[in-house]
């Protein structure tokens, strides 16, 4: 699906596609976005090929394989983000790719994405996030895009929150599988957020043209939160390796305590077995002809496993 918007005399109306290309092209005191869902390689050819736009570029529009980046074509720039949201126990990524000329803004992504149906939402509303250029409106679109990535660094703080006191909680055991799908999700996001902030921090510089003055104190707001992000991210990698560690530490413990219990009834019961042992040769023994010679061996059993107990507890090994 293919919808573009075109903003001029102080107004934005929705138009078909090819008008806004062609304003675009011809330029004057209008602006132009044009957002592209799911399209086919060859259908966006066509209907970018008017701008002028470099052939590289247009494939890997298509292609869902870039990493964030920035490259810059001298009139227009082309950039490659990503938004995010969590899906049951791991990230999902979205990749967003933008042209941003002159006078007009192409966005291509491939389902809806939150960051750019809110910049749809809003637009009607706000007309000068086109008015004055297209980059006012990548910046809406970037920040709304940020802004979605931090209930994903409350919802990871939380899971690590749960996870530090299910290691101490002997009656709801934790699930290591769970440590390291939440490993994997925040290695999968580390490595969209550090190139992603990186590309931000890009746009704040004075080299591309399409990116005015005026907007790069808001770009490295920007930044600052992508900045907190990869921190969060970082901190999380650490606090989530120490779970994982503490969790095998505490398997550990348990088990030497169940072997330290097995070892201490083995131990009682060691004695028992050497008497029963004695007792039991085919020898006539001279307590077999004593007439409460049963009671004598009971008792200098029970006696050995209460020496045995009380020796090892003296020894604080039980």
């Amino acid at each position: 699906m293919i919808r573009a918007w075109i903003c001029e005399a102080g107004g934005v109306r929705e138009a078909p596609a090819e008008e806004a290309v062609r304003r675009a092209v011809d330029g004057g005191p209008c602006s132009v976005w044009v957002d592209l869902d799911c399209e086919d390689d060859a259908s966006a050819r066509r209907m970018l090929q008017p701008l002028g736009i470099h052939p590289l570029v247009l494939e890997d529009m298509v292609q869902e394989i870039n990493r964030p980046k920035v490259d810059n074509y001298g009139d227009y720039i082309y950039l490659v983000l990503h938004s995010a949201r969590w899906d049951e126990d791991r990230p999902s990524l979205r990749e967003i790719d933008f042209v941003v000329g002159m006078n007009y803004l192409v966005t291509y992504h491939d389902g809806a994405t939150r960051s750019i149906e809110a910049a749809r939402t809003t637009l009607p509303r706000r007309t000068d996030l086109l008015a004055r250029g297209p980059a006012p409106l990548l910046h809406f679109i970037l920040d709304v895009l940020v802004d979605h990535y931090l209930p994903l660094m409350d919802h990871i703080g939380e899971e690590i929150d749960t996870l530090e006191e299910q290691v101490f909680d002997d009656r709801h055991p934790i699930d290591h599988h769970r440590i390291i799908r939440l490993k994997r999700g925040m290695s999968a996001l580390r490595r969209i957020v550090g190139p992603q902030r990186d590309t931000v921090l890009a746009l704040t510089r004075d080299e591309f043209r399409p990116i005015p003055p005026e907007m790069r104190p808001y770009l490295r707001d920007v930044y600052d939160r992508m900045a907190r992000i990869t921190d969060l991210l970082d901190s999380f990698r650490d606090e989530s390796a120490t779970v994982l560690e503490l969790h095998l530490t505490m398997a550990s413990n348990r088990l030497n305590e169940v072997i330290k219990r097995l070892t201490v009834i083995a131990t009682v019961g060691l004695p028992l077995t050497v008497i029963t042992s004695y007792y039991g040769m085919n020898f006539a023994m001279p307590e077999f002809k004593w007439a409460g010679g049963w009671v004598y061996a009971l008792a200098l059993m029970l006696a050995s496993a209460v020496g045995t107990l009380v020796y090892l507890r003296r020894k604080g090994w039980w």
